[in-house]
């Protein structure tokens, strides 16, 4: 609503609400814009996906009296009915997310998709996003990605999504928990093969921490720190190297010692079988029955 207590301004049309759509601090309460404070203080009413969360955005800026809503993905139809009503009778209203940007792998979609249907106002007031920060930390390729989110929870769900995107010549970025990380790593081996890959965890947090390398060596450092029950914590986003375009680049020749020195080390790094002639077949000219043969005669004399 608007009136002359300093409340916000409608950009569009003034016989509705505004929905603003705001990105909060992914961890570090300092990102907060001056924008965001503002509108946070002026609106009639915040939907917020954790509202614990969000109380604690609010104490620190002091923003006092705020009308606050829990809203999220299982939010109910009459509730988000209820929510376009105010809109359009005039209601100011701020929609937050957890952290980061709602939408992106937030709810607030379907909220969206109606005030867009019902011409009701929109803006978005931009900040921290943690698919982008990761993006820009991995040292992989930024003038093309393709942002993911969270794959599918079955293995077999995740190979399918993995096979329609693993020839994409773009940095592909994933969201996942701790606890399921090691094993996405090992699909992604197995279906993208041992590409280049940061793994991003605790971004804007004191323990902010980037592992990049092959998929194969970010395996074995997570694989130490577990053996040393060292856990990871904190929200990870893990962006990936595009396929490489094999049109352009031809594959290599090779004699049988530098393919012994490959398997050899490969073995060492704890890979099986199936894991190593899939790089190996992916990399030089050779068929599987030769490549077997010099498998068979490395692991027999251990060289």
């Amino acid at each position: 609503m608007n009136d002359k207590k300093g409340k916000l301004k409608n950009p569009k049309d003034l016989s509705h609400g505004t929905l603003y759509i705001c990105a909060t601090p992914i961890g570090n309460l300092e990102d907060a814009s001056f924008r965001l404070i503002k509108t946070l203080k002026t609106v009639d009413l915040i939907l917020s996906e954790d509202t614990r969360t969000t109380r604690k955005l609010l104490s620190r800026f002091e923003i006092k009296n705020a009308k606050l809503e829990s809203f999220h993905d299982n939010t109910s139809e009459d509730k988000v009915n209820a929510v376009i009503k105010r809109l359009e009778s005039g209601f100011n209203i701020a929609l937050v997310s957890e952290s980061g940007m709602p939408l992106i792998s937030d709810p607030g979609y379907k909220l969206v998709k109606i005030c867009q249907e019902r011409n009701i106002n929109l803006t978005v007031i931009p900040g921290p996003n943690a698919a982008i920060s990761a993006l820009v930390l991995s040292g992989l390729a930024t003038d093309n990605f393709l942002f993911i989110g969270f794959l599918p929870k079955t293995e077999v769900k995740i190979k399918k999504k993995l096979e329609e995107i693993k020839n994409l010549p773009f940095t592909v970025i994933f969201y996942e928990s701790p606890n399921r990380v090691e094993k996405l790593l090992k699909i992604l081996f197995e279906i993208l093969g041992d590409r280049q890959v940061c793994l991003a965890r605790e971004l804007t947090k004191i323990y902010e921490e980037c592992i990049r390398g092959s998929i194969s060596e970010v395996l074995r450092i997570l694989q130490e720190r577990a053996s040393k029950e060292v856990k990871l914590k904190g929200e990870i986003v893990i962006c990936v190297s595009g396929a490489v375009n094999l049109d352009n680049i031809k594959i290599q020749e090779f004699n049988n010692l530098e393919i012994e020195n490959e398997l050899r080390d490969f073995i060492k790094k704890g890979l099986n079988k199936k894991e190593i002639f899939k790089i190996i077949l992916n990399k030089y000219k050779i068929n599987r029955h030769d490549l077997y043969d010099i498998f068979v005669k490395v692991n027999k004399n251990k060289i």
